[in-house]
C-alpha cells in the first residue's frame, strides 16, 4: 500500500493487527513510504510509534528531516536538529567503499584524502556535465540545509557514493560493473544520479546501502524507487 501512496490505509491496517504486533521494521517501511510521498503528519506519527517501542534510531530522525525538507518546513528541520542534539542523537558519517583490483577504496562526503583525488574530482565534474546533458537534475530535497537551489546542488555534488562511482568510472574498464557498499541509506539524489549514470555510461551499478541492495541498469533501479 505504501508503495502506491495509500499510506492512511496502510497505517489503519497496521493498527488493526491484533495477534501480531507491528515491529520496528514494519514501522520503518511505512516511514520510508512517508518520505517518498512527503507525508509529514503520518511520518511524525510513525516516529512516535518507534519511540514507544524504544526502537528509534538516528536514521529515523534523518528520514523525518528529509520529509520536512521536501516540503520546505525549515522550522521543523531546525527543531528536530535541536531535539537530536539535546538528546545526544548523533548520525553516523556517510562512508562508501568500492573494491578495485583487490584494494578497498573508501570515500566520505567531499573527501580529498585519496591519492588520486584530482583525477577523481575531474572525472566527477565530467560525469555531472554528461548527466545534466542527458537530463539529470539534482534532487535538492535531499539537502537538509536551508540554502538556495544552486548552493544545494553544489552541496549534493560530492556525496560519498558519487565519489565512489566516479572512481569506478575512472579506475575500471568500460562495461565493468561498479559495486559500492554504503553504511547509511542512500539519499534520493544519489539514487537518481546512479540511475542516470548507469544509462549514460552503460554500466551496471550495485549499491548496498543500510536498507537494501540497489541494482541500477539502463536508467532503472531494481527497487523501483521504493526503499
Amino acid at each position: 500500500m505504501g508503495r502506491v501512496g495509500k499510506l492512511d490505509q496502510a497505517y489503519e491496517l497496521i493498527m488493526s493487527m491484533k495477534e501480531l504486533k507491528p515491529d520496528s521494521a514494519l514501522w520503518r517501511t511505512l516511514l520510508g513510504a512517508c518520505r517518498i510521498h512527503h507525508n509529514v503528519t503520518l511520518g511524525e506519527t510513525v516516529v512516535g510509534h518507534l519511540v514507544e517501542l524504544k526502537a528509534q534510531e538516528a536514521g529515523d530522525y534523518v528520514l523525518l528531516l528529509n520529509i520536512y525538507s521536501s516540503v520546505g518546513d525549515w522550522e521543523k528541520v531546525k527543531d528536530t536538529r535541536r531535539f537530536m542534539k539535546e538528546r545526544g542523537i548523533q548520525t553516523s558519517l556517510g562512508c562508501s567503499s568500492i573494491i578495485v583490483k583487490g584494494v578497498v577504496h573508501e570515500f566520505l562526503v567531499d573527501d580529498v584524502s585519496h591519492s588520486r583525488k584530482e583525477e577523481i574530482y575531474t572525472t566527477m565534474d565530467e560525469i555531472n556535465k554528461q548527466l545534466k546533458i542527458a537530463g539529470y537534475v539534482a534532487d535538492i530535497t535531499s539537502e537538509l540545509h536551508n540554502l538556495d537551489e544552486e548552493e544545494k546542488g553544489h552541496a549534493l555534488s560530492y556525496h560519498s557514493e558519487k565519489l565512489a562511482m566516479a572512481f569506478g568510472i575512472l579506475a575500471t574498464p568500460p562495461g565493468t560493473t561498479i559495486r559500492i557498499a554504503k553504511n547509511l541509506r542512500t539519499c534520493v539524489d544519489c539514487h537518481e544520479f546512479a540511475k542516470a549514470l548507469s544509462w549514460v555510461y552503460n554500466r551496471v551499478v550495485v549499491i548496498r546501502d543500510r536498507n537494501r541492495f540497489h541494482h541500477f541498469r539502463e536508467g532503472r533501479c531494481s527497487c523501483d524507487d521504493f526503499w
